[in-house]
Formats: C-alpha cells, sequence, structure tokens
C-alpha cells in the first residue's frame, strides 16, 4: 500500500477551504442544491420507516462518497447529474458499509461513556430546578449535579472531536485509495491532528454560522434544518479540504450517468 501523502497548513487554510466549497457551488448552485435537498428528504424519508433507519446510517459514507463524485464533476467542468450518489456502490461499498457501522458504533460508545460519567445528574438536574423552593441542600445537590454534567459533556465533545477527526475523510480515503476502513480512519485522524489549527477554524466558521441559522430552524421546529442550510457550502468544502490534504486525489471524476 502507497501511504498517502498528507499536506500540512496554517490555520488560515481552514477559512480558504470554506471559500473554495462557495466557488464550487457558485458553478453549479440549481442542480447542487436540488441535489441535496432530494438526499436530505430521501434520508429523512427512510429514516421514519421501521428497521430501516439503522440501514440509512450505514450507508452514509456512500452518499458523501457519491456528492464528492458531484463535486468533482463540477469541477472539471462536468454536468451534475444524480447518478453521481450511486458511486459509492460501484467501488469499495463494503468498506464503506463497515465505515459506516464503525461509525455508528463510535457515537454510541461516546454516548455510553457520558451516561456513565454524568450517571443520575441529568435527572437530578431536572428534578431540582423544578422544585418551587431552593433550599441549601437542594442548591449543593444541584451544584453536584451540575458538576458531574459538566463532565459527562466534556467528554463527549473532547470524544467526539476524536471520532469526526478519524472519520472526516475515511470514505474518500476508502474509496478513492481502496484503503480498508480502520487504515482510513488512522489517516484522516492523522491529517487532521497535522491540520488542526486549520480545521479549528474552518470548524468554528461552520458552527459559528449553524448558530446563526438555528434561530430560523428552531422556528420552523426543523432542528436539522440548519445542516441543509449549511450543506451546499459545507460539502464542496470537504472535497476541498480532502485534494489539498491528500495530494494524491485522483484527476477525473468516475463516469456516471445519471
Amino acid at each position: 500500500m502507497n501511504e498517502p501523502e498528507i499536506r500540512q497548513f496554517k490555520a488560515n487554510r481552514g477559512w480558504q477551504w470554506i471559500r473554495a466549497g462557495a466557488t464550487l457551488l457558485g458553478k453549479n448552485p440549481a442542480q447542487w442544491i436540488m441535489m441535496l435537498v432530494a438526499l436530505f428528504a430521501l434520508f429523512k424519508l427512510l429514516l421514519l420507516i421501521p428497521y430501516v433507519g439503522p440501514l440509512v446510517l450505514l450507508a452514509a459514507p456512500i452518499a458523501l462518497v457519491g456528492l464528492m463524485e458531484g463535486c468533482r464533476a463540477i469541477e472539471f467542468g462536468k454536468p451534475l447529474a444524480f447518478g453521481y450518489l450511486l458511486a459509492g456502490f460501484t467501488r469499495n461499498t463494503g468498506a464503506l458499509l463497515v465505515l459506516g457501522s464503525l461509525s455508528i458504533a463510535s457515537n454510541l460508545l461516546v454516548m455510553i461513556a457520558m451516561s456513565a460519567i454524568g450517571g443520575n445528574s441529568f435527572e437530578e438536574v431536572i428534578k431540582l430546578s423544578t422544585q418551587a423552593k431552593l433550599t441549601p441542600d437542594n442548591a449543593r445537590e444541584l451544584s453536584n449535579a451540575a458538576s458531574g454534567i459538566f463532565a459527562a459533556l466534556l467528554v463527549g465533545w473532547l470524544l467526539s472531536i476524536v471520532v469526526m477527526m478519524a472519520l472526516w475523510f475515511a470514505p474518500l480515503l476508502v474509496y478513492y485509495r481502496n484503503l480498508k476502513p480502520h487504515q482510513a480512519m488512522w489517516y484522516s485522524f492523522t491529517a487532521c491532528r497535522k491540520n488542526l489549527g486549520a480545521f479549528a477554524v474552518y470548524g468554528g466558521v461552520i458552527f459559528c454560522a449553524l448558530i446563526l441559522v438555528m434561530p430560523v430552524a428552531m422556528s420552523l421546529r426543523l432542528l436539522d434544518l440548519g445542516l441543509l442550510l449549511l450543506a451546499p457550502v459545507v460539502i464542496p468544502s470537504i472535497h476541498a479540504a480532502y485534494t489539498d490534504v491528500f495530494t494524491d486525489a485522483p484527476e477525473n471524476p468516475a463516469e456516471t450517468t445519471g
């Protein structure tokens, strides 16, 4: 196996990835947004079907590589087609599904760790905060419970970042570089670690944008609407970051019909 070459950048590169994503969106905004909305609606519909929801989560890496092929098509001046979403079913599909299962398992482990650390703190805070009168003893219990919640949230946040770093580029490394899932996760984590400043800026911009659009999502009672609103830029920015960090990315998009 030829080890992927990982390039290292300064912190301001994270902003460049966002700009590159916006530039890529601007090349074919209507079709790109239509494809993302259709994919979002399909996922929402399938998640409502019993026993199908977990299968949808397993297929998330397949959807991502399909979107990346769409980005690559736009970049090379090719017409965008829904057929690109099926690209993940043409190569390394089994490995991508394994990666999806590892993603689910990793996030479940994070939740278990948070539950183990937080214990009954969450229930205690809810119970104590609803009491009409707060006594000194209750205040002490509330403070202890809040400390437990803070520790659980902090550990969950740190573990979630580690999981995200391991999974960010992993589907693309499996698809384009034919890496095994565990190898792809390791190289993805390494790439993010080597570019921690750039990803801090990148993630900070996305987080701030998400905060700005959340009031709209909450007013419509669609909490994941914020993700959909940002996806037209964020998805192409993943493509920009991957082709920037991993210098051995393929030169041409997959041939497809759609």
